[in-house]
């Protein structure tokens, strides 16, 4: 058995066709066919039921999934680590941000990080922060930027507090009022974002525990759509705080339970199992110090409460 066998194996699970994953592996399908049945006979199971055109992981197949991304995980951390002791300003970083994150954080990050390592070429990825997770796991991203979720699996590094906010149309609240009980949303009309991202699942573990049914209007993967409906007057958009909007049409107040402001802590996630390339290391040190000067100018003091609340039923 070679590393190629199981490169192959999760190639074609990931993408659910033999075909797109030859195009992804660069070899011809007929070629990607008979290494997957090579490793079916080494291994003695079958690994995927063909229906037709259509493939699906066998039972067997599912648990050898895993043990095969772990596998593949130790032959990278391997390649890494023999190029960090080569130690070098140069190489591909893969990194991950929420939108707002890119907004607020990276955007005014990146050009200093960028002049003091010009040789180190930042490739970025956008998604919500539980889809960033899976691709650290996966191995395709080095880092993800984002609301740091509860996991076993993952390494953080805590460096700016995140709120939950509820938007509204100005007209809609008062101006002095700077906080909002989930408890009064139960019968107001909400727009949220997807739960591909982690402050969704706080927002609605929250409701969860109140036993409160939220009404949705919308779920979208832009909080800038939700903010936008919002200053239309078509409900409270529940937006992170690192959304960075202006506008003269919104009102935006501070998300509470229980008089406790809803929040996480935000910052880079990496996998432990992986060893860090020395540009993805001197990235997180980077952006620790970025973060303490951001800190500073917005006196930011406040701790958000923990997360362990996210998987509650």
């Amino acid at each position: 058995m070679e590393l190629r066998h199981l490169r192959y194996f999760v190639s074609v699970a990931a993408m659910g066709s033999v075909s797109k994953a030859a195009l992804r592996v660069h070899i011809s399908q007929p070629a990607l066919s008979r290494q997957i049945q090579d490793l079916e006979d080494e291994l003695g199971v079958r690994l995927f039921d063909r229906i037709g055109r259509r493939i699906q992981l066998t039972a067997a197949g599912h648990d050898l999934l895993a043990r095969s991304r772990d596998v593949l995980a130790q032959a990278e951390s391997l390649v890494q680590r023999a190029r960090a002791l080569t130690s070098g300003v140069a190489g591909v970083l893969h990194v991950g941000a929420t939108p707002q994150t890119m907004q607020s954080v990276l955007a005014d990050f990146l050009p200093a990080f960028q002049r003091a390592c010009p040789g180190v070429d930042v490739q970025l990825s956008e998604h919500g922060g539980v889809r960033l997770y899976e691709l650290v796991e996966q191995g395709d991203l080095h880092l993800a930027v984002s609301g740091i979720l509860p996991t076993r699996r993952l390494e953080s590094r805590p460096l700016f507090p995140i709120h939950l906010l509820g938007v509204t149309a100005q007209r809609t609240r008062g101006k002095r009022r700077t906080t909002i009980d989930v408890a009064e949303l139960a019968n107001e009309p909400l727009l949220l974002l997807s739960k591909e991202f982690g402050t969704r699942h706080l927002f609605d573990a929250a409701c969860r525990l109140l036993h409160l049914q939220p009404h949705i209007v919308l779920e979208s993967r832009e909080p800038h759509s939700l903010i936008a409906l919002a200053e239309a007057g078509q409900g409270t958009a529940i937006v992170p705080s690192t959304v960075r909007f202006v506008s003269k049409r919104a009102h935006a107040v501070t998300l509470v339970r229980d008089g406790t402001p809803l929040g996480v802590w935000g910052g880079p996630s990496w996998d432990p199992r992986r060893t860090l390339p020395p540009h993805a290391t001197h990235f997180v040190e980077e952006l620790t110090r970025f973060a303490s000067r951001m800190s500073r100018r917005a006196r930011v003091h406040a701790t958000p409460p923990p997360l362990p609340a996210l998987h509650s039923t």
